[in-house]
């Protein structure tokens, strides 16, 4: 018995998650806290202020996410090689919560540089508490799969809270109340950061340890304020914004074209495994941003919203995904523990692979529920909704969460924080973008009225999302065991 005890401790003790992993915790909660306040509310927020149409609102959320995860990939490279990683979360905090305090003031041109600042904020921020955890973690760590999904649990708590706190703000006192809640939540972040910083100076990489000189400190000015301006030209002029995608994505694989061909052999099958998966990742991502498009107006307009007599806010149905994420995040991660110890774990392929697919079955629940079972009023009613959330967080967590952890998995050391950007750039920038331009299958045109009319344009754009993301997973399936034969991938 006392043998047994010994081996649940020992075993307790092995999963135990590093000591940084409280800093990354709880500034991601309050970073997320305030980056979904935004994302929440950007449709919506376009269309009621600046009275966008659908498919103008869809394309500025395309262009400022691809922005918000464009950036990561230079922050990963700026947190390595010039400034460090603890200094990358500073920045980050501060300009994505100044970013949301300028949204209070009620102009077009503030809107977009408030966008910008966001977007580059984002950039500094996002890679790095997911970089500091990975240098925390010796190779083959069993505590990677359950440490990364118990750390994407944060970001939705972060988004349930936002989703909650800011349904009610928004409700009763306005969009700039809601954005400012959410500006003062990433300053506080970023008193947490000082709290906890000690736990993370022997993970920061050497830019880190040595002090900045006045021309970086000056250099580093000057670049934001240039990359503001880029991004407010961007955000103002989505078609170019477009065009500035696809050019960098391709920039991006020429590069690792020539890691891969420079590489010693062993790193050369690493590289190419990290990029199938990123291309996976793509996948995901596209249907993922419907949440925050087609999906959001959705739900505006053909969800039966009233429950006896109030009308619930759209974006607590937002709160839905990250629900289901704290309830689902902790026996996932057990599973994976529980499968890990016997040897029995599933492949990160595999992972990814099953996430598409649940997210791609998603779309079907809502697509049957307003073409066979719509209410009077023609509008879908909300139990539908809750199943469609329920498979949109399985797929979410097993792509989104285990998306990163496999970098930790795969990827060279030295090329952590450069993979990590690139997951977030290809994975979710060129994503982003992409999604702008699906979610306009669900555009309503500008005046309709008629229920009917605009649950079909719904159901017909679901059904077709739907069927793509099945059709992408089979053949992704089909491609996985020669991919793990080839580059001998987990």
């Amino acid at each position: 018995m006392g043998q047994k005890m010994t081996e649940i401790v020992s075993t307790i003790n092995a999963l135990k998650q590093p000591p940084v992993f409280k800093l990354a915790y709880l500034t991601t909660i309050c970073e997320r806290f305030g980056f979904y306040v935004l994302t929440f509310f950007l449709v919506l927020f376009a269309k009621d202020q600046y009275g966008m149409t659908d498919a103008s609102a869809f394309a500025l959320f395309g262009v400022f996410t691809a922005l918000a995860f464009l950036t990561p990939a230079l922050g990963g490279y700026l947190g390595d090689n010039v400034f460090g990683i603890r200094r990358c979360m500073i920045y980050g905090l501060f300009l994505e919560g100044t970013g949301l305090i300028l949204l209070v003031i009620p102009s077009f041109t503030v809107f977009s540089i408030a966008l910008a600042c966001v977007a580059i904020g984002t950039g500094f921020f996002k890679t790095a508490p997911t970089d500091l955890l990975a240098h925390s973690y010796h190779e083959n760590d069993p505590r990677i799969d359950s440490g990364f999904t118990l750390y994407y649990m944060a970001i939705n708590i972060g988004s349930l809270l936002a989703s909650v706190a800011n349904g009610v703000l928004q409700k009763y006192f306005g969009w700039h109340v809601a954005f400012l809640a959410g500006g003062l939540i990433l300053y506080a972040g970023l008193i947490a950061y000082f709290f906890l910083r000690k736990t993370a100076i022997h993970l920061d990489t050497r830019a880190g340890a040595y002090k900045l000189h006045a021309k970086k400190i000056i250099l580093g000015i000057c670049g934001v304020i240039l990359c503001g301006a880029f991004f407010i030209f961007l955000i103002i002029h989505t078609n170019i914004a477009n065009t500035f995608f696809g050019i960098t994505t391709t920039l991006t694989f020429s590069y690792f074209l020539y890691e891969i061909i420079k590489s010693p052999p062993n790193e050369k099958l690493k590289i190419i495994a990290c990029l199938y998966l990123v291309l996976i990742g793509l996948a995901c991502a596209v249907l993922y941003f419907q949440l925050f498009t087609s999906i959001d107006l959705f739900i505006e307009r053909s969800v039966a919203r009233t429950i006896l007599g109030i009308t619930i806010p759209t974006v607590y149905y937002m709160g839905l995904n990250p629900v289901f994420v704290v309830l689902l995040g902790p026996i996932l991660a057990g599973i994976y523990n529980f499968l890990e110890r016997r040897r029995k774990d599933l492949s990160v392929t595999a992972k990814l692979t099953w996430g598409l697919l649940a997210t791609a079955l998603c779309f079907f629940c809502v697509a049957i529920g307003g073409q066979f079972f719509p209410t009077s009023a023609w509008q879908v009613s909300s139990l539908w909704v809750i199943a469609m959330f329920f498979l949109f967080t399985i797929g979410d967590l097993m792509n989104s969460a285990l998306g990163v952890a496999m970098v930790t998995h795969i990827a060279p050391r030295r090329l952590y924080g450069v993979m990590m950007g690139t997951w977030f750039l290809v994975g979710n920038s060129l994503a982003a973008a992409l999604s702008g331009i699906f979610a306009g299958l669900a555009d309503v045109p500008v005046g309709m009225t008629d229920p009917h009319a605009i649950l079909q344009i719904y159901t017909t754009a679901f059904w077709k999302l739907g069927i793509a993301g099945t059709i992408v997973s089979v053949l992704i399936f089909t491609l996985n065991p020669l991919v793990k034969k080839i580059v001998h991938l987990k």
